[in-house]
């Protein structure tokens, strides 16, 4: 009986005609953290995006596997790398002379814990020393990790061991020393930064694509990453959103996020240094209003099962909340420009809603189909339950901003 109102939900995002930005890059800090540290991009809930030093919400994710071995990586700021494959929810990294992997916490996906792995030589020494990795960056379209150092990139495969899926390439353009590489899914192309601060913007085999660089920031660079929510053929933001658009591509130098052609900048942790590598996700952007409910004192919880891409289906789903009873999913484009509180929660959403009833250990599941979804499509939602002993009646869980890309 659900079929029609999720139809109507998957309509309101292809039907949205106002390019989009979010969700969340992440960057990889020296290993006496041993976190990467997100930073949300600019969305209708965080109109100009939201660090991990300012809100608790953006996640601040460990590295369980690596850095609980025995090995720790020997990182030099600036050498190694940091990507995310959102169609396995893998995330891979390296500190230039190891490469590792880690599930990504967020998601509960199938992981086999490996021991790291010497890192490939790309280039021969220049200097007597091994060329070390530079960066990485995702490739699910052929089940890749792009991999680069000073001179030139080779694909990998991103399943363990990263075995080589075809030769190096030595790009035809003048560069300074790569310092970082991703891939655009929306054009199949690639993109480099270098220790310049510059960005280059080529075909898989290294021939430019136009003028290079593209552009260039006033900073040493140390990763780059591809927003795939805003790319070629994306819809734009809905109309009701105030967003900073731009930050399409985004750079590093450890200290700032900088939206590569414009110059625009956000800073990360202000005063920390020694962040790098660069990775994004389609990850869902979290806001308060979750607030306990009487009879348990628990706070009921909203989660989605994998990085919001357009392939296949995801489910999102309410945890924690009152058992057997009629959940209610609030959704609409933008949030609510002044939450409504209510106890110790708040209303934040409220558009339109599903009703979904809780089984008996307090959970609902809603299938979101997003095969076809325009990348960009965006909404907000909330999930909320009746309970008479609130001092408001209801219990709402955090509020989240969902923002499709591509894989």
């Amino acid at each position: 009986m659900q079929t029609p109102k999720i139809t109507t939900l998957v309509a309101v995002l292809l039907a949205l005609t106002v390019p989009a930005v979010g969700q969340a890059v992440y960057v990889l800090r020296l290993p006496g953290t041993n976190v990467t540290e997100g930073f949300y991009l600019p969305s209708a809930e965080y109109t100009a995006g939201s660090s991990a030093a300012t809100n608790p919400r953006v996640p601040v994710l460990g590295l369980p596997h690596f850095f609980g071995g025995a090995a720790a990586p020997t990182v030099f700021p600036g050498q190694g790398g940091h990507a995310i494959d959102q169609q396995t929810g893998r995330m891979i990294s390296s500190d230039g002379f190891q490469i590792w992997e880690e599930p990504h916490p967020r998601y509960p996906v199938p992981f086999t814990a490996n021991p790291p792995i010497p890192a490939p030589v790309l280039t021969p020494p220049s200097t007597g020393a091994v060329n070390p990795i530079m960066g990485l960056g995702a490739d699910p379209s052929r089940g890749a990790v792009w991999m680069v150092d000073y001179y030139g990139f080779q694909p990998f495969a991103s399943a363990y061991p990263h075995g080589a899926l075809g030769g190096l390439v030595i790009p035809t353009f003048a560069h300074s020393q790569f310092t970082g590489i991703a891939y655009e899914p929306s054009t199949g192309t690639l993109w480099l930064c270098d220790i310049q601060g510059c960005v280059y913007n080529c075909d898989i085999l290294g021939n430019p694509i136009g003028a290079q660089p593209v552009a260039c920031v006033p900073a040493t660079l140390k990763g780059i990453a591809v927003n795939t929510t805003n790319g070629p053929g994306s819809v734009p933001a809905p109309a009701c959103s105030a967003q900073v658009g731009g930050f399409h591509i985004i750079v590093t130098d450890g200290v700032a996020l900088y939206d590569a052609l414009s110059g625009a900048n956000r800073a990360l942790t202000p005063g920390v240094t020694g962040a790098y590598g660069l990775a994004y996700s389609s990850d869902v952007q979290y806001s308060f209003g979750g607030s306990p409910w009487v009879g348990s004192g628990m706070v009921p919880r909203t989660r989605i099962n994998g990085p919001a891409i357009n392939t296949g289906t995801r489910w999102l789903r309410l945890e924690g909340a009152m058992p057997s009873t009629t959940a209610f999913f609030l959704y609409d484009l933008c949030p609510l420009a002044t939450p409504v509180p209510c106890g110790l929660g708040a209303l934040r959403v409220f558009g339109g809603f599903i009703t979904l009833p809780t089984d008996t250990a307090g959970v609902a599941n809603l299938a979101l189909p997003l095969a076809g979804v325009p990348a960009g499509a965006q909404f907000s939602f909330q999930w909320a339950f009746a309970d008479s002993a609130q001092p408001c009646g209801v219990v709402f869980t955090d509020a989240a901003t969902l923002t499709i890309g591509l894989p």
